[in-house]
């Protein structure tokens, strides 16, 4: 886990991305209140990113609930349409000619 804030070209150095790029994505994530630009204390001008970590964990907490609770209703579709699909496929009484 990284213990101190990055700049965007500290970010964006291990891809083939240009700054622009970067940023565009920077300003998606913090518009999300993913990550945070503070300027920079030693040059003022600069910006490093901080991940908002409380974010990130509601986020996961959403997503946990929302995969239980589709996971349990398609899980009972499931059970609903095999049971329809055995009683419809039963025993025919019917003689053949």
């Amino acid at each position: 886990m990284r213990e101190r804030s990055l700049t965007i070209s500290e970010l964006a150095a291990p891809f083939s991305m240009s700054f622009a790029g970067v940023a565009k994505h920077i300003d998606v994530l913090s518009a999300a209140g993913l990550v945070r630009k503070v300027r920079d204390p030693e040059d003022g001008r600069s910006f490093r990113l901080e991940l908002q970590k409380s974010a990130l964990s509601e986020a996961s907490a959403w997503l946990s609930y929302h995969q239980e609770f589709w996971t349990n209703k398609l899980d009972k579709l499931e059970t609903f349409i095999e049971e329809q699909d055995h009683d419809h496929r039963g025993p025919k009484n019917r003689k053949k000619n």
